[in-house]
């Protein structure tokens, strides 16, 4: 009984701890709502989709999605709407980086997203 107790507690804020620094993103507010969009759509159309960013610079972050089933990896830079050369209703616009990218940038409810590409 006394292991299961001292097990416990330390499970407890290691749990805690892991669940945080997993939660916890930096992330501006225009990536988060990039990944979350993404995600949900990418995992609409090809099944479970996982979206993590990192930082480019000061107004660009890279974004890699994940669709698990499949094991592709899509590869994206995200930059605030501010910086679109049109106007976004969004919180984002977005640039395909890889060839798996421009095509998921066609699929279903992507194509709501007016992913660019640098072949456009």
């Amino acid at each position: 009984m006394k292991k299961i107790w001292f097990f416990s507690l330390l499970a407890v804020p290691l749990a805690v701890a892991a669940f945080t620094l997993h939660w916890h993103n930096d992330a501006p507010t225009y990536v988060k709502d990039a990944e979350e969009r993404v995600s949900s759509y990418l995992s609409y159309s090809f099944g479970p989709t996982k979206c993590m960013s990192d930082q480019n610079d000061a107004n660009a972050w890279t974004m890699e999605c994940q669709i698990i089933t499949s094991k592709r990896d899509l590869k994206y830079t995200v930059y605030p709407a501010d910086k679109a050369s049109e106007g976004t209703p969004r919180s984002f616009f977005m640039v395909a980086e890889n060839k798996d990218a421009q095509l998921s940038a066609k699929a279903d409810l992507m194509v709501y997203l007016d992913i660019g590409s640098h072949d456009s």
